[in-house]
Parts: C-alpha cells; structure tokens; sequence
C-alpha cells in the first residue's frame, strides 16, 4: 500500500483563502460564478454565507485582471480597526437609516472616484490629462489625506461637513461641496484618453459590523456607491464581497432594496457536482496523481462505504454544502487516515472527522444568524437529545412552548412576543438550511443553504429534517434516513433575500400602534385600553420584567392593574430595586388624560412591601412630562409627604414611540435607555424642590 505523499495536516489546502494561495494557484475550479464575474458586469454584488469562497474568488479575480490589458485594478480591502474608526463619523449623518445610507453613498462615490484616479496616475498621459483645472490638487490632496480609504473618508467629511446644521441639510450640500459631477466627469475623459479600463474590487467592507442602524447604512451605503459608478461609467467594472447574514439585513432595512439592489446579486450556490469537481481538483494536486476520471481519482483515495457519487454524497451530508466544509471535512479525515499510515480515508474517519465539524457548523449558523433571527439558539437547542426527523406539527409545539416561557434576554423574549407564529421561525430555519421539509412529490427532503426567503408552504402534515451536519452537535438519533430518503439542495433564485421575522415584527407592532386609535378615551373603552397597554408593556419591557400579568389579583380590595416581577436584569431593573425596593412593579391605567389626586393617593396606597416605592400610571396625554399644577404637584405632594414614594406618569403616545424604534431587534434596550433618563429628569428637576 502506497503511504500518502503530502504529509501535512490541511491536505487539501487551508480553509482561508489568504492562507491558501498554493492551491489556489494549482488547483483553482473555475466555476459558473466565477466565469459570470470575469465575462459580465450585470451581477456585482456577490452574496455568500461564510465559508462559500467570496475571499478565493476575490483573489483569482483579482489575478485575472491584473494580467489583462489596458486595466487598472483597484482594491478596496479596509481592516476592521478602520470601519470601526468610521463609526462616530457616521452620526454626522443623524440615527435614520435613508439619512446614513445617503451620506455614506456620497462620500464613497467621491473617495472611489479619488482612489481610481490615484491609480491611474501611472498611467502614460495621465499627468497632461489632469494637469488642467482642479483636478491634479484635488488627487494630490487626497493622497496626503491618510494611509487607507476609511482615514481618508473621516478627514474628508472633517473637512467638508458643517457640523452647525442638520443632517439633512449636510446631506444635501455634499454632492457639491465634494464636486462629484466634476470627479465623475474627469474620470470619464481620463478612461477616454488613455483607453483604460478599470476594475474595482471590495471586499470585507463588512469587518467590524454592527447591526444598527450605522453598521447596515454603511455597507449599504458602500454598495450603492457602486452600483451608482457602474451605471454612470460603464468603462469601470466594480465587484463586493458581501455575507450572507449582513445582506439580509440591507434587505430588511433598505426599501429601495428591490428596485436598485435586488438584480446586481450574484449569489454564490454550490451543488454536489461542483463540489466534487473542487475537491478532485485538490486531491489530483495533493497527491500528484495523473488520473483524468474525477470519479477514478475519489476511488482511489477513499475506501468502503465512501466510495463513488453516493460516497461522495454521504461525506456531503456532515456539511452544509460549501467549501470550507467539505475540505475541512476531508483534511481531517486524511489527517486520521495519515496517523494509521493509510493512503485511503474510509467512513470512520469521516465521521470522526464529522464530530469536530458538526460542532463547529452549529457555532457558526448561531453567529451568522443571531441578528437576523433573535432566538435562533434557544430554538435550535429545543430539538437537542431528540429524533432529526420530526413532524411539522410537532416543531410548531416545541417552538410554540419555547415562545411561552418568561426567561430569554431582551432581544429574545421581545422577538417571541411580537411574532407570536411558530412558522414563521419554521420557515426562518428552513431559509438557512438547518431544517429540510420532505418534498410531498418526490420524497426527498429539501434544503435550502442560501438565506433565502422561500415560498414553500408549511403544512402541519409535513415532514422536516434537521440538517445532518448539525445531528451530533445536538446529540440526535443516526440512521434515520433509508437508502431510498435521499437529502437534496434545492435553491430558489431571484427571491428577495429577507427573514420573515422581520416582515411579521413590522406588521405586528403597526398594528398595535394603530388599533389605538380604535379605542376612545374615557370609561367606556377602558377595558379595551387596558388590555392595549398590557400587549405594549409585554413587548416593550420584554426581558426587563418578568411575569407581567393582567389584574393579577382581580378579587382583592386593592385591583392593580398591571404587575410585572422586576429580577434585576436590565439598568432600570437594577435602579429600582436598589432606589426604590420595587420587586412587583405597578402600572396603573387611566383611559383619559389628567392626573388627579385621587390617582395619585391610589397609586401610593399600592405601593407597600415587594411594591416598592415607585409606580407607573399610563394616561391618553399627549406628553409623558409632568403638567404643571396639578399633576406636578400631586406626584411631588406624594413622594414628600408618604415615605418618597415616586409616581412616574407614562403615556400611550410614549409607548407607541418605544415600539415603533422596537422595529429594529437591535434596539431591543430603548425602554430600558428612556425609562432610566426619565428618573434621571424626575430626580433632578421635577424633585428638586418643593
């Protein structure tokens, strides 16, 4: 028996690109995506989950120009210290997400045309061209700026933008104070003049995100600058590397997503055939075999059960259909076969190998995914220690019990109480290809392993699969699938890339915003506001207070009306257990507009033992702050004349602000933030004397 040739533990190469440059160089496979990136301009923005080869393919892109005439590559590849460095500069822009998506786009159109420009300057009548006019100064200018892209950005706008007016007035002064109509036109007549192309290529613009409403309003800002150069200079030939996770939330969040993003995505996709061509490629060069048969070449460096397409297939089933993953996979594998001086791997070392890769395949889906789907960790634990192949009717009860506990962080439980339907998680976790559903027609279960949307209905009949990859990292029953149950890759294209929760969290919180005005004020309808409030508070202090309960002791003498259990687990939790020895929390409703002294002697009679010494009183006002006289007077007679008992008055219109920013999961702590600055005004200047 022959021993293996290439004793080195990534056999088939490192599963970073930067780091695989040897293989790359002998053993790149020239695939669809790649021969579409090189031969056309339509798709630029290139969409892919980690570990789909964005960085490979930036790299031999970047190659493939790089020895072609007459172009000028530029490459735009920041660090993260430096889109971190951005961050506060991006405020200059306000907290909406048009107003920083609009400015970003501005100021990288004028750095991209300057980084270009710059790049030309070796270019043989570069120097006659710009010689004239602005444009020389403006080059050379930019030059001194900094040493990368996001230094010279932050000085730009340092310079450009007058910080005493408003975002949209900088916004709209930009355009000319940066003379994009003169940069633009300049860069077409040098491109005329010399007979150059230019390509441009990013990629990890994305280091250092946050999704907030700064974090996607730059990416997305950055891409449209692109996709703006592209239509207004043809001669220029841009390209950005984007994940998956992070262009699902440009979807989400963009609602011009669909007119100017949606048909310049190229999405990376992988099927079995172009995997095995990949890794035959590899194996071909690693073991310097001269055999032409793919299929040939996988017999001889395998063994038993692993052997053909269908052994092929089943190393596939511990991965997510990627390339990192199969080559992981395989490295691991050959590097167990090496220990036992074997040339050959067989199916044991493959799911030894699989042990390792499972594990980490569950980390990364609970990373990549965690601000597109709050939750998906609990849920996705829900189905640990179980059967991989389960009913949809019972997913639907496990989630829908999940969704009924009071114990997830903010950001969770919120997610949990505005969704409310456990098929939406379902088809979340379809999207991402940790569940397959089993195809009525065929019998084969589907996945989808791109971060789609899907049209596919769920039926509670059907039958799902969680994905093998994932089966011993949740410790699931093996060998439920029979030789005839075969798992498939089915991909959908052209389907708008966006997570459902995100859509039903909109709809949802719309519609409790606007079912207020369906309710009058006044004794009549008090019930129904009641019953509004108590929807509000749910979401809106979801995580912060537990066990909120509507007229929890509705047969007492004393009827509060809303009573939540503060454990201390936010900032305001924290102060109002330590100020004001509040463990039950009390929200009095009133369906009209003033405090009177009545209401405020009936909230400081509730306020003894675990009640504390602070109580909220919701009122149809239209402003959250003391009126004063009466109101004013009667919170400061009560906390100086009954032991500093506080009374803080709330509005409907308050919280209908707090879920309209709950929107975005990624403010999940704003009642947290303007409950806590409220105490602070209520301290400092309602109290403040008598």
């Amino acid at each position: 028996m022959t021993k293996i040739l290439v004793k080195r533990a990534n056999l088939l190469g490192d599963l970073r690109a930067e780091n695989d440059i040897e293989m790359l160089e002998s053993a790149f496979y020239e695939s669809m995506d790649y021969r579409t990136l090189i031969e056309s301009s339509d798709r630029i923005i290139v969409v892919g989950r980690r570990g789909t080869g964005k960085s490979a393919l930036y790299y031999k892109l970047k190659k493939y120009w790089e020895e072609a005439e007459k172009v000028i590559v530029v490459e735009i590849i920041p660090d993260e210290d430096q889109v971190i460095g951005m961050r506060p500069c991006l405020e200059l822009f306000g907290d909406k997400f048009q107003h920083v998506r609009a400015g970003v786009k501005l100021v990288w159109r004028c750095a991209l045309f300057l980084e270009i420009l710059t790049s030309f300057e070796k270019v043989y009548k570069f120097d006659k061209i710009v010689a004239r006019g602005f444009l020389k100064a403006y080059v050379d200018k930019w030059k001194k700026m900094g040493h990368s892209v996001s230094e010279k950005c932050k000085n730009l706008l340092r310079e450009n933008l007058d910080l005493k007016t408003r975002p949209e007035e900088r916004i709209g002064n930009m355009a000319a104070k940066l003379q994009l109509k003169e940069l633009e036109e300049s860069l077409a007549d040098v491109m005329k003049q010399t007979s150059y192309h230019c390509v441009l290529l990013m990629d990890r613009i994305d280091e250092g995100y946050e999704p907030d409403v700064h974090g996607i309003g730059f990416v997305d800002g950055v891409v449209q600058a692109l996709i703006d150069i592209k239509t207004r200079l043809p001669e220029i030939k841009p390209a950005i590397f984007v994940r998956d996770n992070i262009f699902r939330a440009i979807a989400l969040n963009d609602p011009d997503y669909s007119r100017n993003i949606e048909g310049q995505v190229l999405r990376l996709h992988w099927d079995e055939h172009q995997l095995f061509n990949l890794v035959c490629q590899r194996l071909r060069v690693a073991f310097k075999h001269d055999v032409e048969s793919n299929l040939r070449l996988w017999d001889r460096c395998t063994a038993r059960n692993i052997q053909g397409k269908a052994g092929f297939k089943k190393c596939l089933q511990s991965t997510l259909y990627r390339p990192r993953d199969i080559l992981a996979l395989l490295n691991d594998a050959f590097l167990l076969a090496l220990k036992d001086e074997r040339d050959t791997i067989i199916d044991t070392d493959i799911e030894e190998s699989a042990k390792t890769i499972s594990n980490n395949r569950l980390d990364d889906l609970h990373k990549e995914y965690a601000a597109i789907i709050p939750g998906v960790q609990t849920i996705t634990a829900a189905f640990a220690n179980g059967n991989p192949k389960i009913s949809a009717s019972k997913v639907i009860d496990i989630i829908s019990t999940l969704m009924t506990d009071d114990k997830y962080d903010s950001k969770v439980q919120q997610s949990f109480s505005i969704i409310k339907d456990a098929k939406t998680f379902i088809l979340d976790l379809y999207s991402i290809g940790f569940f397959g559903i089993k195809d009525r027609v065929t019998k084969n279960y589907v996945f989808c392993h791109d971060g789609k949307k899907s049209s596919v209905e769920i039926l509670d009949s059907d039958e799902l699969l969680v994905h093998p990859c994932y089966w011993i990292a949740l410790n699931l029953s093996p060998n439920v699938i029979s030789e005839g149950e075969s798992t498939e890759i089915y991909d959908e294209y052209e389907i708008e890339v966006i997570s459902l929760t995100g859509e039903i969290r909109k709809k949802r919180i719309d519609g409790i915003v606007a079912s207020l005005s369906l309710i009058s004020k006044g004794k009549e309808d008090s019930k129904k506001f009641e019953e509004w409030c108590f929807n509000a508070i749910k979401i809106i202090f979801a995580g912060m207070f537990r066990n909120i309960e509507l007229k929890p002791n509705r047969s007492a003498t004393q009827r509060r009306d809303i009573v939540a259990t503060n454990l201390s687990e936010s900032a305001l939790g924290k102060r109002i257990i330590e100020d004001y020895q509040t463990r039950q929390v009390v929200f009095e409703i009133k369906n009209y507009t003033d405090i009177a002294g009545d209401e405020a002697r009936q909230m400081a009679s509730y306020l003894v033992g675990d009640y504390g010494k602070i109580g909220f009183i919701i009122t149809r006002d239209d402003t959250h702050e003391p009126r004063k006289g009466k109101e004013l007077d009667w919170i400061k007679e009560m906390y100086f004349s009954s032991d500093r008992k506080l009374i803080i008055k709330l509005t409907a219109k308050l919280l209908c602000d707090l879920l309209y920013k709950l929107k975005s999961p990624e403010r999940y702590d704003v009642a947290d933030r303007k409950l806590n600055s409220l105490l602070d005004s209520y301290t400092r200047l309602y109290l403040s004397s008598r």
